[in-house]
């Protein structure tokens, strides 16, 4: 199959993993937790949130779950904390290995009042296992105190939740069922 092929542009995008990338015009304008992860907020500028958007998407791909977790034009409220490429900085801009989305006033039945809440993780292939997420996780939890990790979880988000519990960086009372690492 080549790009000459009727329709194969779409089905090669598709079948593709790609880090986004964001020009320093655009990280410029984005606040950052502990000086390292931008953070896009619902007015944040759109090309910040496209870039969201696609890795949201690639976790709806990955996940198997029957929703797409973040809309660049519509975010609902969430914030989506970036998590850069450790190894792939490029001059002028990064390419961006994955992202956290919050919920920064999560709703639940059980619950008196909101709480933050993580509704999705997501990173790239290729930046797996090098405990991104655990090196940046202090910081999610300095912007939201108390922030739950409601799941539901794939077996990589609960082995996730689990290391974040199990190294002290996350209260294992705000993991709902958490299952102790069999």
């Amino acid at each position: 199959m080549s790009y000459a092929d009727p329709g194969a542009a779409e089905v090669i995008d598709r079948a593709t993993i790609r880090m986004p990338y964001l020009p320093d015009s655009v990280l410029n304008r984005l606040e950052r937790l502990a000086g390292a992860c931008p953070v896009v907020e619902p007015d944040s500028p759109v090309r910040a949130r496209r870039a969201v958007e696609r890795l949201g998407r690639q976790f709806h791909r990955e996940s198997g779950f029957d929703f797409q977790p973040y809309s660049a034009e519509d975010p609902e409220g969430q914030v989506a904390v970036l998590v850069p490429s450790r190894d792939r900085a490029l001059g002028g801009g990064e390419l961006l290995a994955g992202a956290v989305g919050v919920e920064p006033a999560a709703r639940y039945s059980d619950l008196p009042a909101p709480v933050p809440a993580v509704l999705w993780i997501y990173l790239h292939p290729y930046e797996r296992g090098r405990r991104l997420i655990e090196r940046m996780w202090p910081a999610v939890v300095s912007r939201w105190p108390g922030i739950w990790l409601p799941g539901p979880f794939t077996k990589s988000g609960r082995a996730l939740a689990n290391r974040l519990v199990s190294s002290g960086l996350q209260a294992p009372e705000l993991v709902p069922g958490l299952q102790p690492p069999t």
